[in-house]
């Protein structure tokens, strides 16, 4: 009897363990979807499928769209991101004295599910760190202490929350003198070293414009190349919110050359030229070509291709208000166009008799931008940004393409 007694309480035991796991498995469950787990645990996902690289910037302003992200076929995640301050420690109390948001939305649970998820997917985890001002970057470079610092910081966070990888984002605009130039080459050794000691895998990635090549910029590409893993090429905002023109932010193709026929639209840049003069410094398969996932919108003088625009009215149209715009009653002649071009989609449309024009990518553009990179041999792809797309899954037709071989 004792024994039956004793036998039931093991199983009555054992039922509560399995109730009690499976509401903890609950509470912290993923923002993923049934299908996206099932490949996940059977090992079907996009880095079992291709060696392409599909990654994706999250930023955190977009942390509220996390449960309707579609990220099933990234092979990297990236939060974006994390600052430093001048002194090389990272900036955790902005002006108002509250907390910086990227630091705060990275401590969030919202944001601890999130990395779960890409943990289950078998992505690689990304930390981005930036640097967005000449005079910042001047000081966390140009002292070895404030460097030494800095990376101790960014270090800190990557062991603390537990990311594979980091990505450096330090965006110097204008000609860096050739000592901070230089600084940044070492300062990203140095990082990737200490990282390698702390994980033998660890991966630096650094984000460059898409000039670099072309212009001297702070990235002395010939140097890196033998320390960086992947260089994700900016190839976007060729048009932007203050342009006084209103033009695609990501054109393949367009620049004016001489075979331009007269009177014919052409663009200043396109991605063809910049790409091309990188792959002549680096490996085409460290590079990841830039894909944006947004668009910009004006108010311009016509509905002309290349309308001139009317100052500050640009904004960046999300393509969740793109595709908005459709079924807005309040608008009246929309027209979307292909430009051959660029190759790449515009919209514009009247709005109390003004009229507005949006340039941005979709499905068919962003197959061009595949085909593209195949063509290139390039290493992949790095979208800007997650979350702009929701709740739309067709901009992620022509990657799921692209991530099987």
């Amino acid at each position: 009897m004792l024994r039956k007694i004793s036998r039931l309480f093991l199983i009555l035991g054992l039922i509560f363990s399995s109730i009690t796991a499976y509401a903890i498995w609950r509470n912290t469950l993923p923002l993923i979807s049934p299908v996206a787990m099932i490949e996940a645990l059977t090992g079907n996902t996009p880095s079992s499928k291709s060696n392409k690289i599909v990654y994706g910037f999250f930023p955190y302003w977009n942390l509220k769209l996390a449960d309707k992200l579609n990220i099933s076929l990234l092979t990297h995640f990236a939060y974006f991101a994390i600052d430093l301050n001048p002194d090389g420690t990272i900036n955790k109390i902005n002006s108002k004295k509250e907390q910086e948001p990227g630091w705060n939305k990275l401590q969030s649970s919202s944001f601890n599910k999130l990395h779960y998820q890409t943990k289950l997917l078998g992505q690689k985890s990304v930390i981005t760190v930036t640097a967005m001002e000449p005079e910042l970057i001047n000081s966390l470079l140009t002292s070895q202490e404030t460097s030494s610092v800095a990376i101790e910081s960014i270090l800190e966070v990557y062991q603390n929350n537990k990311f594979d990888n980091i990505n450096i984002d330090f965006e110097y605009v204008g000609e860096p003198d050739q000592a901070v130039r230089d600084a940044f080459t070492l300062f990203i050794r140095n990082l990737k070293k200490s990282c390698s000691i702390i994980n033998p895998k660890c991966q630096v990635d650094v984000d460059i414009f898409a000039d670099t090549a072309e212009k001297y910029r702070l990235w002395d590409l010939l140097n890196l190349n033998q320390t960086v893993d992947h260089f994700i090429v900016m190839t976007y905002d060729y048009y932007r919110k203050n342009s006084t023109q209103s033009g695609p932010i990501a054109p393949i193709t367009g620049k004016c050359n001489s075979s331009t026929p007269p009177n014919s639209p052409c663009l200043e840049q396109d991605i063809l030229t910049h790409i091309s003069q990188i792959t002549k410094v680096l490996p085409s398969d460290k590079i990841l070509l830039g894909i944006p996932f947004y668009g910009y919108e004006w108010q311009t003088s016509s509905a002309d291709y290349l309308a001139n625009t009317y100052p500050k009215t640009g904004i960046l149209a999300s393509y969740q208000r793109i595709q908005g715009l459709f079924s807005n009653p309040e608008v009246s002649s929309l027209s979307a166009k292909w430009s051959s071009v660029s190759l790449s989609p515009y919209i514009t449309y009247t709005k109390d008799d003004k009229i507005y024009q949006i340039q941005f990518e979709n499905s068919q553009s962003l197959e061009q931008k595949i085909k593209f990179v195949k063509s290139a041999n390039l290493g992949g792809i790095a979208i800007w940004a997650l979350g702009y797309e929701t709740p739309y899954d067709d901009l992620w037709q022509p990657i799921k393409d692209f991530s099987t071989p």
